[in-house]
C-alpha cells in the first residue's frame, strides 16, 4: 500500500536564525574546514557539478579562494584535462610567494570611493600608486572591516603608506631584487604580505605576495554505469576527491563504486550524492563514504520535482540528513560530513543551510560570476565579451539535451555541429538513470541569471555577512553553530516584512 509521510517539504527560506548571546566579534569567525578531515578549505564551499559554471577559469578563481571545485561528469576528456591543468598551475601553498607583473593600480588624485570601487570590482584589496612618471609613492591597503573613516571624495594620497626611505623605519619596504629568497627574508623580518618590487628609478615592476593557505583542490565527478572503472583509474590520482553524481544515488552500483574507489584510493576522500531521506545517508555512511551529498528537485534549473515528481525540500532533506550523521557519529565514532546542495538562494538561505551541512554545493551562485563557463549577455540578451556590458550570464540543467551536447562536442558545440564526428554519448545520459538518449526525460532548463561581478569581492562580501549571523547567534565557528544555531518558523508575512517595504528604493538591493 501507498505511504504517505507525515513529514511536509519545507524550504531554506521559510525559516530565520534567532539570535544569541555573542561573544565574538563577526571578523574572528572562521568559515574554514577540511573536506572529509583532509582537504582545508577556507570556505565550506564546493561548485556544484555543472558544465555552465565549472571550466578553467572558475577553477583558478574559486581554488584560489579557498573553494573546492568540482569538475562535471559529462564534460568530455580533453575538457576535464583543461581544468585540472589550468588549476596545478595556479596552485599555491603556504608560505608560497606569488609575483604578479601587473597589479591593479591608481594615480595620486583618484577618489577614496573610485579606489574602493575597483577593489570591490577585482577582489585586490593591495593598490600601488604611482606618480605622473609611473615611479611607485606608496600603496593603498584597503580593510573592508575598517574602512576609512573620512570623505568619499577624499584624494588616495592622504590614505596611502609611503614606500620607506633608505635608512629609516617609516613606509613599506621594497625590494630590488627579484629572488624569492630574499623576498622571504624581507618578508619575514618585516611581517609582512606584500613586498613591491622596484627599480632604482622607483619603477615598480612587480608586487610579491606569501600566500597564506594551500589553494586550488579539485573534485571530480564520476559516471554511475558505462566506463566507471576506467574514469576512476583516469582521474583519480589527478584530483583530491571524487563523488558520485546522480540525481539519486540509491542504487547498488552506488555502492559499489564507492567500494572500489576507497580500496583504490583510501586516502582520498570520496562522496556519494544525491539523497534526500537518512535512512539512505545512514547506507552510505555504513559503507565508508567520507561526505554525502542531499538534495533533489530544488535546483534552480532543476525540472526533476516539477515533471518527475521526485524530490523534498531542501530544510526537511538538511534536517534528516544531519540528524542521521549525527546519529552515526554517536554510534561509531566517525564523522561522515553531510553537504548541501540545492535550493541555496540567497546569504541567508545559505547561512540556514550552515545550521546543518557541513559544506554547501551551489550551482547558481557560481553561475553568476564573471569566471563561470557559461557565454555571457549584455542587456539586450546578445552574447557580449565585454566586461562592463554583462548583465546576464546562461545557465543550464545537466538533465537538458544542452547538457549532453557540451558533453558530446564542447562548450562550442553550435561550431562542432556544422562537422559533428561520431563520439560515445552514453555518458550524457546516465545521471538521471537512462542508458539511452531516446529514453532520456528533460529534467533541467536553459535560462539566464543576473551577473553579480567577479568571485572574489562577491565571496568575501557574502562571507561578512554569513559570518556576522554566525556571531550574533552565540557560535564563534561553523561547528558550534551546528551545535547550538535555532530556527524559527517565518510566516510568509514575516518573510515580506524582512525585505525592505513601503519605500522606493534608491539604493541598495
Amino acid at each position: 500500500m501507498t505511504i504517505i509521510s507525515g513529514d511536509v517539504s519545507e524550504s531554506l527560506r521559510e525559516y530565520l536564525i534567532l539570535t544569541g548571546w555573542v561573544k565574538e566579534k563577526p571578523e574572528m569567525i572562521s568559515l574554514r574546514t577540511k573536506l572529509g578531515g583532509k582537504v582545508p578549505l577556507q570556505y565550506p564551499y564546493m561548485t556544484a557539478r555543472m558544465q555552465s559554471v565549472v571550466g578553467p577559469e572558475m577553477a583558478v578563481a574559486a581554488g584560489r579562494q579557498g573553494i573546492l571545485t568540482c569538475i562535471p561528469r559529462s564534460l568530455r576528456d580533453i575538457d576535464k584535462q583543461a581544468i585540472i591543468d589550468a588549476n596545478n598551475r595556479a596552485r599555491l601553498r603556504q608560505g608560497n610567494i606569488e609575483l604578479v607583473s601587473n597589479p591593479e593600480r591608481t594615480d595620486p588624485n583618484t577618489r577614496l570611493e573610485d579606489v574602493v570601487n575597483l577593489v570591490g570590482k577585482t577582489g585586490h584589496s593591495v593598490i600601488p600608486v604611482f606618480d605622473r612618471y609611473s615611479k611607485l609613492e606608496g600603496v593603498y591597503v584597503h580593510d573592508p572591516d575598517h574602512p576609512p573613516s573620512v570623505s568619499p571624495n577624499t584624494p588616495i594620497r592622504e590614505l596611502v603608506t609611503p614606500i620607506r626611505v633608505p635608512g629609516t623605519e617609516q613606509g613599506i619596504p621594497v625590494s630590488y631584487s627579484d629572488q624569492k629568497e630574499e623576498l622571504m627574508k624581507i618578508i619575514t623580518e618585516q611581517k609582512l604580505r606584500f613586498v613591491p618590487i622596484i627599480d632604482e628609478k622607483g619603477i615598480l615592476h612587480k608586487m610579491a605576495f606569501v600566500q597564506k593557505y594551500d589553494t586550488n583542490f579539485i573534485g571530480m565527478a564520476m559516471s554511475t554505469r558505462i566506463g566507471w572503472e576506467a574514469e576512476l583509474e583516469k582521474w583519480g590520482s589527478q584530483v583530491d576527491t571524487l563523488m558520485i553524481d546522480s540525481s539519486n544515488a540509491c542504487f547498488e552500483d552506488a555502492a559499489k563504486i564507492l567500494r572500489a574507489a576507497k580500496e583504490r584510493f583510501p586516502d582520498k576522500p570520496f562522496g556519494i550524492g544525491n539523497i534526500i531521506q537518512g535512512k539512505h545517508f545512514k547506507i552510505f555512511a555504513e559503507l565508508g563514504a567520507d561526505y554525502i551529498i542531499g538534495g533533489m528537485g530544488v535546483g534552480s534549473i532543476c525540472q526533476t520535482g516539477s515533471e518527475r515528481g521526485n524530490g523534498r525540500g531542501q530544510f526537511t532533506v538538511a534536517r534528516e540528513c544531519a540528524a542521521a550523521r549525527d546519529k552515526h557519529h554517536e554510534k561509531t565514532g566517525k564523522y561522515v560530513q553531510f553537504v548541501v546542495d540545492g535550493g541555496i538562494g540567497n546569504v541567508k538561505d545559505m547561512t540556514v543551510a550552515l545550521a546543518f551541512g557541513d559544506l554547501l554545493m551551489m550551482g547558481n551562485y557560481f553561475n553568476k560570476f564573471y569566471e563561470a563557463a557559461a557565454r555571457k549577455f549584455d542587456a539586450g540578451e546578445e552574447p557580449t565579451y565585454t566586461e562592463e556590458l554583462i548583465r546576464y550570464v546562461e545557465t543550464w540543467g545537466e538533465g537538458h539535451p544542452r547538457a549532453r551536447l557540451v558533453a558530446m562536442f564542447g562548450m562550442n558545440f553550435e561550431e562542432a555541429l556544422r562537422n559533428p564526428n561520431k563520439e560515445d554519448i552514453s555518458r550524457a545520459v546516465e545521471r538521471y538513470g537512462h542508458s539511452t538518449l531516446s529514453a532520456a526525460t528533460i529534467e533541467g532548463v536553459v535560462g539566464l541569471v543576473s551577473y553579480r561581478g567577479r568571485l572574489k569581492p562577491n565571496v568575501e562580501q557574502d562571507a561578512r555577512y554569513i559570518k556576522t549571523t554566525i556571531a550574533n547567534s552565540g557560535a564563534s565557528d561553523l561547528e558550534e553553530f551546528r551545535s547550538m544555531a535555532v530556527l524559527e518558523r517565518a510566516s510568509p508575512e514575516t518573510i515580506r516584512d524582512m525585505y525592505p517595504h513601503d519605500i522606493k528604493v534608491r539604493e541598495g538591493k
